[in-house]
């Protein structure tokens, strides 16, 4: 019986995490019939970021300001990385599901799957306890650490793209920015920074889920997931603003499926590395605005940058 379930569970898995679109939905649709398990509607989201930054780098502000290379080593980086966490995370919500339905802990099964001892621990006392936010800042602890050595510590990444000066660039002016939309057009969340560090990987994504659960917000963000199908385009929020200002294009008309040959998520991270009081610590939010006048106003730079890499490229063909 065993071997049935873990082969049930490895291929679905596989036909839902086959691009960023599939996972997105997957999340949702698993947190729609499971909301207690509030990490699935934040991965949702995160997802759905990730597929637009995927869409932007064919956007001609990041055409002309970095090479096809570098576009393709960040588009891998994305994807690389949530195709990493739902690889992992899937079977955990599969599992769950199934000791729902059986209504017995069935997490024994998470060995089939290499997932960490750590989050294996943490969903046996969900079941006895059902402590929503716990599970929520576990998993969310758990996905960060998932990815810092195979991807954040490793070549090609580490060399291809987070020691570029591009990304270097982003970083320290913090133009990227995990969003959550809604129908009326604004956009709440916050800007990421620090990204290579573990610490602040995990204390965004609990600031992150902190808004998004925020009782007066969650409605309006709900119902943009409810009404709004996953494209990766921006247009997908962008549609109830004033202005659309990116061009519109789904995901697949860029990108093909990916095919990952990542195999180091064996390795159960939680055996070399401490659990830190802090990261269980809820983490305090000064005030919750829009972030639409910040956040665009962070990409116009970008376009500008691209416009005079453009002009110069073009200045040197024509003295050449």
């Amino acid at each position: 019986m065993i071997p049935l379930i873990v082969n049930y569970i490895k291929e679905q898995t596989k036909i839902h995490n086959q691009n960023n679109v599939t996972r997105t939905k997957a999340y949702l649709n698993f947190y729609e019939r499971f909301p207690e398990i509030k990490w699935s509607f934040l991965a949702s989201f995160v997802s759905r970021n990730a597929g637009w930054n995927m869409t932007d780098l064919q956007s001609e502000p990041y055409v002309q300001f970095l090479s096809e290379d570098q576009r393709k080593s960040l588009y891998l980086t994305y994807e690389s990385i949530n195709w990493y966490i739902f690889q992992d995370a899937y079977p955990q919500l599969l599992i769950y599901q199934l000791s729902v339905e059986k209504e017995t802990p069935l997490f024994f099964l998470l060995k089939h799957f290499q997932v960490s001892n750590f989050v294996e621990e943490e969903w046996y006392r969900y079941f006895r306890e059902h402590d929503e936010e716990r599970l929520l800042y576990a998993q969310i602890i758990n996905e960060q650490n998932l990815i810092e050595q195979p991807i954040m510590e490793k070549q090609p990444y580490k060399r291809k793209v987070f020691r570029t000066i591009p990304f270097q660039g982003q970083n320290m002016v913090h133009f990227n920015a995990v969003l959550l939309p809604t129908e009326q057009g604004k956009l709440y969340g916050d800007f990421v920074s620090n990204f290579l560090s573990v610490n602040k990987r995990i204390a965004i994504g609990k600031r992150i889920a902190n808004i998004l659960f925020y009782p007066n917000l969650y409605p309006l963000f709900k119902s943009f997931a409810d009404h709004v199908d996953v494209t990766g385009d921006r247009m997908e929020y962008e549609q109830f603003m004033e202005t659309p200002l990116t061009q519109s294009h789904n995901l697949t008309d860029f990108y093909r499926d990916t095919q990952h040959q990542i195999n180091d998520y064996r390795v159960d991270w939680s055996a070399y590395t401490k659990i830190k009081r802090r990261w269980f610590k809820e983490e305090p939010l000064k005030s919750i605005k829009p972030i639409n006048h910040s956040f665009y106003k962070k990409r116009q730079w970008i376009k500008h940058l691209g416009t005079m890499k453009g002009s110069i490229k073009h200045e040197s063909v024509e003295k050449s």
